[in-house]
């Protein structure tokens, strides 16, 4: 995977982290926030409280290789003077797939 395969958002919030995490992190909250599909799974990767939280996103999708598309979005807060939040959403994908035509030598089990 290189830079270019995933999606980054960057913004300032009118709300302090400890806010903004509380609304990635509580269920209700995050439902509201993010409107998750029905066919989406999040599991929470890493975490550090107010600061970063990382979900493997898997969602059943149209176009995906296995019918199964899994990525890594990671939430970055960071206190700005005026009380917000600036914000960054990093969305990119678990792994690329590897072309089936690829030059490489397959290793062989001894």
């Amino acid at each position: 995977m290189t830079d270019m395969d995933a999606l980054v958002f960057e913004c300032a919030l009118d709300a302090p982290p400890e806010k903004v995490w509380r609304a990635l992190t509580i269920p209700e909250y995050l439902e509201r926030w993010l409107k998750p599909d029905r066919d989406l799974d999040l599991a929470v990767v890493t975490a550090e409280e107010n600061k970063s939280l990382t979900y493997r996103w898997r969602e059943a999708g149209q176009g995906a290789i296995t019918g199964i598309e899994d990525s890594l979005v990671t939430f970055e807060l960071t206190p700005t003077t005026d009380g917000g939040t600036w914000f960054k959403l990093t969305h990119a994908p678990m792994a690329a797939p590897v072309a089936a035509n690829r030059n490489e030598p397959m290793m062989m089990a001894a």
